[in-house]
């Protein structure tokens, strides 16, 4: 009898183990339970400024350009090209640092591209180059160069400025601007503006076939030359606008410089 019973006490015995086993230990799920997740890095801010608008590749370009990297010819022209002041800039003197006169109206292009994009520092470089002597630009180079020295002188721009009032005077390399000249001789409250303008008004006197017409505009740069010229300027100004409007006599109608 004891025999028979000897496997159910076994069984029983296990049983009652099992039933002690917590019920996480009895039941494992089908499926693994998901890690908690980790938080996502923050996004890299967008870049902001000139290189907003360019290509990633252009900007990983522009990057490795102001940190010094060197970079290709090619590179450098695709960033120049795609608006770029810093490429530009950049690209313009490496052209002109190659000294090939027939890339003389690249150069100037791409440093008119700089001043476009807010290189003022570019006027100065831009001015150069349209004072060389026998250099070809393309017309449309030539245009734009004087659209981006106006742009420039409107915001205050001194270089610009005395560039176009000097180039505005010889009728070189934009033609005669007259009006554009008077403009800008009185929009300058500096004395170099008051000495352009003076010398003007006498070349335009010391001419013995001078019309009608070059004594009126010799006078309004005078009272330029008396309004904003220096303390010399305004006096020699004052003394020839008034022989100008009460002349002593026929002999002493010219004016000496």
């Amino acid at each position: 009898m004891s025999k028979r019973l000897y496997p159910l006490a076994i069984l029983a015995a296990c049983v009652g183990a099992l039933a002690a086993q917590p019920s996480e230990a009895r039941v494992k799920p089908f499926f693994p339970r998901p890690k908690a997740e980790e938080p996502a890095p923050p996004p890299r801010p967008a870049p902001t400024g000139p290189a907003a608008k360019l290509p990633l590749e252009l900007q990983a370009v522009r990057k490795d350009l102001l940190a010094g990297k060197r970079i290709s010819y090619r590179q450098l022209q695709a960033l120049a090209d795609a608006g770029d002041g810093i490429g530009a800039f950049r690209l313009a003197e490496r052209i002109v640092k190659d000294g090939d006169p027939k890339f003389t109206t690249d150069a100037l292009h791409y440093f008119t591209i700089a001043a476009f994009e807010g290189r003022g520092y570019a006027v100065r470089h831009i001015l150069d180059l349209l004072e060389k002597p026998d250099v070809q630009l393309r017309p449309a180079h030539l245009k734009s160069a004087e659209a981006v020295l106006r742009a420039q002188a409107k915001k205050g721009n001194a270089k610009a400025v005395d560039g176009l009032v000097r180039f505005y005077s010889q009728g070189h390399p934009f033609g005669e601007r007259r009006d554009e000249l008077q403009a800008l001789l009185s929009s300058g409250a500096g004395e170099k503006n008051g000495e352009t303008a003076f010398k003007l008004a006498v070349v335009l006197l010391s001419n013995r076939e001078r019309t009608p017409e070059q004594v009126e505009q010799a006078g309004r740069y005078l009272a330029i030359a008396q309004n904003s010229g220096s303390i010399g300027i305004k006096a020699a100004a004052s003394n020839i606008l008034a022989k100008l409007n009460n002349p002593p006599s026929e002999e002493h109608a010219e004016v000496q410089p």
